[in-house]
């Protein structure tokens, strides 16, 4: 990959905090569309393909999984959170069918910590794992509380934590061995959740519940590095919360993270191309020196999606995946006519919010109806292009529509003025998939 300005891939500082928040706000509305709201219909729905075979070892990363199985009332508007069991069982079908070996759950598994939730979804894993996916979790800011550490590392023993070749003894963050594969996964438990949950002898929390990483912990890491290093091995870590963007820095922001860039300099150090993650619930590629980072989006918004890597002797091949509800419902024998169209009913949905969010904009700043129409084509295609990794390669495009002016025009006063308009120019084209290489040689430290 050629190399590029971190603000480029990108971070725009106190921006970029409020953006993601903003797009946060989409998804949210996306999963509470009020009664009464009136459908669109006949909206494009672009057929989701099966991915190429693997060239080599195939992971799929999701995060924000946010199982709630008493969150299932679909006798009110239908959101994608009321079809949570559903939408998990089918992305575990999709990264199976897709040649995964391997599943990495980045954390916020569950809302609320709750007990009967875990074992719900370890229920889920464990068909999974009987299939023939491995399946890594790790603990989310929603994770833990009333669970505690020791009862979460339990709940998921099958999912990482008794197979691990090394545990932290102050956190849930653990480590893997593939050593048929040449591969170590270090998998790095943020914390950001309730202090009440914290009993593994000498941990600590922070005040305000905030994400950290202790100096135990760190230190730990750096020893699981050392002996990647020795045994000849590459690694991949991941972790819940986010290491490069500056919003991170932020105390009381919700992406607080203390000693993210230690960390950060530690994976560079050691020749770590790629830390994963989650927790923003938004999918953007990060870039400072050799160390990239991924975020992989909620699952339970549009569009349903999660990432895709392929392992290779070369590199690390990262490319987003949009599950495959449709056949996974008719597969399955599903008989709920949105699952068996859920591509379709998601496009239906993003059009609908376009449209509300132009309406409401327009009480203040009004349109002509054409302009009206056009402005809500625009909106929609640009959050379309965006959410599916396609803004960038689209950017020209979307500037050229005929609503791209009467939009903006629409939303002086409003966030979408800015924070949209920011978002068109800076996407990266990462955003649909890129490669990584690996370090020619393992650094000595």
């Amino acid at each position: 990959m050629k190399k590029q300005a971190k603000d480029r891939l990108p971070d725009r500082g106190q921006i970029v905090m409020i953006c993601a928040i903003a797009l946060c706000a989409l998804a949210a509305f996306l999963l509470n569309r009020p009664a009464g709201v009136k459908k669109t219909q006949n909206v494009p729905a672009p057929a989701v393909t099966p991915m190429p075979a693997p060239e080599g070892l195939r992971i799929a990363v999701a995060s924000d999984l946010h199982f709630d199985p008493e969150n299932t009332d679909k006798s009110r508007e239908h959101n994608e959170a009321v079809y949570n069991p559903e939408l998990i069982d089918a992305l575990l079908w999709d990264a199976k069918t897709q040649g995964a070996e391997i599943l990495l759950l980045t954390g916020a598994l569950v809302n609320g910590g709750k007990p009967g939730r875990h074992d719900a979804l370890a229920g889920k894993l464990k068909q999974a794992e009987e299939g023939g996916l491995t399946v890594l979790v790790l603990p989310g800011n929603h994770d833990l509380a009333p669970v505690t550490q020791t009862q979460f590392a339990a709940a998921y023993a099958d999912f990482g934590f008794s197979e691990a070749y090394s545990r932290d003894e102050v956190s849930l963050s653990y480590c893997v061995l593939r050593e048929d594969l040449g591969l170590m996964i270090l998998m790095m438990d943020t914390a950001g959740y309730s202090v009440s949950a914290i009993d593994l002898p000498g941990a600590r929390g922070l005040e305000n519940d905030e994400a950290f990483f202790s100096e135990k912990t760190l230190r730990w890491a750096e020893r699981m590095l050392e002996t990647a290093r020795d045994k000849g091995l590459r690694v991949l870590c991941a972790g819940h919360y986010n290491l490069l963007p500056e919003i991170n820095r932020e105390h009381l922001s919700g992406f607080y993270l203390e000693n993210a860039a230690r960390f950060a300099d530690l994976l560079r150090k050691y020749g770590v191309p790629l830390y994963l993650s989650g927790h923003m619930h938004l999918r953007m590629v990060y870039r400072e020196g050799s160390l990239t980072e991924l975020l992989t989006e909620y699952l339970l918004a549009y569009p349903t999606g999660y990432s895709m890597l392929d392992l290779t002797e070369e590199g690390v091949a990262c490319r987003p995946r949009r599950v495959d509800v449709d056949r996974w419902a008719a597969r399955t024998g599903q008989t709920d006519p949105v699952l068996l169209r859920f591509t379709a009913w998601q496009q239906e949905e993003l059009l609908g919010y376009s449209r509300e969010n132009v309406a409401y904009m327009t009480r203040r700043n009004p349109l002509k109806a054409r302009e009206t129409e056009q402005a809500v084509r625009f909106f929609y295609a640009a959050m379309d292009a965006y959410w599916n990794g396609a803004l960038a390669e689209r950017r020209a495009e979307i500037r050229a529509m005929p609503g791209y002016e009467p939009f903006f025009r629409s939303a002086e006063g409003y966030a979408y003025a800015w924070w949209l308009k920011d978002l068109i120019e800076t996407a990266p084209p990462e955003l649909a998939g890129f490669t990584l290489e690996w370090p020619e040689a393992a650094p000595t430290g």
